[in-house]
């Protein structure tokens, strides 16, 4: 009998096993193996982009201009005035641009400007004076963005401005009239910084300031721009603002130490 009940018990064991091994098989089938993580895609790199803004500024002029042989002249031009003072014929070029790839930067601005100017020159004797200058300023140079927090940024920058005069000066007093012409050329080193602030809704406050001349070629060239920017779409952004550009330069004989200041109007395109 015991030899009985252990060859029943092995028989029911055997059974056991038999009905539940499809079971078994059916289940570790459905078990996969667990995938390998996907390798991490690796940053992409940095691509230049482009920007360029055709612009005007309105900007009135005040200061002293000189040519050798001539007692400097007083102007004084305001910005409400100055359509009036344009020389039109070759009109005025005003464009500014930038490349950039990720933080670094160059960066490009070009004014062409003439202007005819009515002063007086102090002396003994009351001189009127009238100043025709044609002006060229273009600014250049490399910037690093040093902050970026996705709502703002500001780069520093080093760079030049070189400066072009040809002057055409007249004084005239109670006895004779006096004309005298000159042109000059230099190039002033510069260092500023330069920032932007997003303010929602597609508005965001854009600021620059710098400074130069520190008597390689002026003695003192700085400059301050404030625009409120409204990006219309991802590639046009359209703004205004005020800036202020002013200079003193002075070499044998020739001043010209002079302030710009006034409105400024333009669309920057990217691409």
């Amino acid at each position: 009998m015991g030899i009985f009940r252990a060859f029943v018990s092995a028989l029911a064991g055997m059974a056991a096993v038999l009905i539940a091994a499809p079971a078994i098989a059916a289940d570790a089938g459905t078990q996969l193996p667990e995938a390998a993580p996907a390798p991490a895609e690796a940053a992409p790199a940095p691509v230049w982009t482009f920007t360029a803004e055709p612009y005007f500024w309105m900007a009135g002029m005040t200061g002293r201009v000189g040519v050798r042989g001539l007692p400097p002249a007083d102007i004084d031009v305001d910005f409400s005035q100055i359509f009036d003072h344009i020389d039109w014929s070759p009109p005025p070029v005003m464009f500014a641009g930038e490349a950039r790839n990720g933080r670094y930067a160059l960066f490009t601005d070009f004014i062409y400007l003439g202007l005819e100017a009515d002063g007086s020159s102090p002396g003994p004797l009351p001189l009127s004076a009238n100043a025709d200058m044609n002006t060229v300023v273009w600014t250049f140079g490399g910037s690093y963005r040093v902050v970026d927090t996705g709502t703002a940024t500001l780069d520093v920058l080093a760079g030049g401005r070189l400066w072009y005069l040809d002057t055409d000066l007249t004084v005239t007093g109670p006895l004779a009239v006096r004309q005298a012409s000159g042109s000059k050329t230099w190039v002033d080193p510069l260092v500023g910084i330069a920032g932007n602030v997003a303010l929602g809704n597609g508005l965001s406050l854009h600021g620059e300031a710098d400074v130069g001349g520190f008597g390689v070629g002026a003695d003192i060239d700085w400059q301050v721009l404030g625009t409120l920017q409204y990006r219309y779409s991802d590639s046009v952004t359209l703004e205004a603002g005020y800036r202020y550009l002013a200079v003193d330069y002075e070499d044998d004989g020739f001043v010209f130490d002079i302030a710009m200041q006034g409105p400024i109007i333009g669309a920057r395109f990217r691409f």
